[in-house]
């Protein structure tokens, strides 16, 4: 048992041996993780916090997944040493993906099996939020609190989050949101400064900072969509109501094309150089055959060419392989890839498979790019302890092959919601079963851009466009140009880049906007 439970049950006893003083008992918030809790006939494991915006503002939370073929009675354990007589109630904060109702055991020894089966009293269960949940456990001993998912029959998965276990003599439900969870505490996190944010609050695209993509190329990897404006928009997360970039993806014919999908980015019009980048995004179910991807390019693209150019995926999912092993809600990747030609092609990458699934909600996804590394993180916001899910080391260097020779240079951002191509390996818009029912589609929240002032940072942004009035139809919109200690000169890569009548240009006189 761990040194967490052994406190706890000290303080239990003390609450045996004297009168009741304490309205509510405190047994578990899941902030250190999934502690003494044992998974009973199906999976358990500690998860981030779902949706962080409703009356649970916690960090961590346990997740319970019930498959259609495992046990009703399937759920999670917590043994207490010693058993509660002073409480009658049993509050639990619950985020479900159904309304049946769930159930708790605690112990009776008139009955069989020792245990007695309750329903809450709490009836209006509702799904995809946090509610307080009352089970009242009519003076039965507490000797072990098991929560079960659900006891009907099942033709999906049933699951559930719980946190901050209460036992009380008040069967009132809670509605004032808890202690809000905590921002990072990395030190080096509080050197950084918000530089620039896209958070699309004001309800239109703004196409002074981003590009619309239109092409049915297949992206060079034998993709199905074709990427249209259409699949592109500003609406609200249909659960949290946010305001959100939103990409869709669409099963119909469209331009000799089977599919219909969107993707966006920045190049031109908003890039940088170094800092920790963040987008915080509900990614669709994915499987099977969708290709979501969070990623940067260097803003010299369209002069040198991929893989040149050099590429850094952020957050990639719906790989073949989570495909092959059912895991796709939870295995995903970082890469880079670079090299002087498109037949020259280097590359890094890692891929993990997740504790908790990536697609369950809103997640914050984390790039940290400085001279001498890149890497990146999932839910960093919550759990600031986490290790990076993939990371390299870009050491400066001249070498055709070296990752380092092409990672000193302002990146673009993008954002697409890809269907079926080599990374999922399905190529017939029949097998794409994530859209078989439907369009699915991709929320961003938000984008983020953070910087520390050092030297080497560059920041290229798009003016205010509400600030500027076009003489004609070719006048274009001045990038407002951000150089660290105010500089009017920088050398990025070997390459002099020069600020002059806010404009930027290279040391040659080529205007690189």
């Amino acid at each position: 048992m761990s040194h967490h439970i052994k406190q706890l049950s000290i303080v239990l006893l003390v609450f045996i041996a004297m009168p009741l003083t304490a309205q509510t008992l405190h047994i578990e918030d899941f902030e250190n993780g999934q502690n003494a809790w044992n998974s009973v006939s199906c999976a358990t494991a500690w998860a981030v916090n779902p949706d962080d915006s409703g009356i649970n503002r916690s960090c961590g939370a346990l997740m319970i997944t019930r498959s259609p073929w495992e046990d009703n009675w399937s759920g999670a354990i917590l043994n207490l040493d010693a058993p509660i007589t002073s409480y009658r109630y049993v509050h639990v904060l619950m985020y479900r993906n159904n309304t049946n109702l769930p159930n708790i055991k605690v112990y009776d020894p008139e009955q069989e099996d020792g245990s007695a089966d309750l329903k809450p009293i709490t009836t209006d269960i509702q799904p995809y939020q946090w509610q307080d949940v009352v089970f009242d456990v009519q003076d039965h001993p507490i000797n072990f609190i098991f929560f079960m998912v659900d006891r009907t029959s099942l033709s999906n998965d049933a699951w559930m989050y719980i946190d901050d276990v209460q036992l009380s003599n008040d069967p009132t439900p809670r509605t004032t949101p808890n202690t809000p969870c905590g921002t990072s505490t990395d030190p080096s996190d509080e050197e950084y400064t918000l530089v620039w944010n896209e958070d699309f609050t004001d309800g239109s695209f703004d196409d002074g900072a981003w590009n619309i993509e239109v092409n049915g190329d297949g992206g060079g990897n034998n993709e199905l969509q074709y990427y249209c404006e259409k699949a592109v928009s500003i609406a609200q997360h249909p659960t949290t109501g946010k305001q959100c970039l939103v990409l869709t993806a669409t099963k119909e014919q469209y331009m000799d094309r089977t599919c219909t999908s969107g993707r966006v980015n920045s190049k031109g019009k908003t890039y940088f150089q170094y800092g920790k980048i963040e987008a915080r995004i509900h990614f669709p179910q994915t499987a099977n055959g969708l290709w979501p991807a969070f990623w940067m390019m260097g803003n010299d693209f369209d002069q040198v060419g991929w893989p040149a150019c050099g590429e850094t995926d952020i957050i990639e999912l719906g790989n073949s392989n989570g495909i092959k092993y059912g895991t796709q809600e939870r295995y995903f990747n970082g890469a880079n890839h670079w090299g002087p030609r498109w037949d020259q092609h280097y590359q890094d990458a890692a891929s993990i498979t997740y504790p908790y699934s990536v697609e369950d909600g809103f997640h914050v996804f984390t790039c940290i790019w400085d001279k001498e590394h890149i890497a990146m993180y999932v839910d960093r916001d919550k759990n600031p302890n986490v290790e990076p899910y993939y990371e390299i080391s870009i050491d400066p260097s001249h070498e055709t092959n070296a990752p380092g020779t092409y990672f000193h240079k302002p990146n673009f951002i993008l954002l697409n919601l890809a269907v079926g191509g080599n990374f999922p390996a399905i190529w017939d818009i029949n097998q794409i079963t994530a859209l078989a029912t439907g369009p699915r589609s991709m929320y961003i929240d938000w984008v983020r851009i953070y910087q520390k002032g050092d030297e080497g940072e560059v920041l290229v942004t798009a003016s205010d466009s509400d600030n500027i009035e076009p003489e004609d139809d070719t006048a274009t919109i001045t990038p407002f140009v951000s150089f660290s200690n105010n500089a009017e000169k920088v050398l990025i890569s070997g390459q002099i880049y020069i600020l002059h009548n806010n404009q930027l240009y290279i040391l040659t006189g080529q205007k690189i906007q």
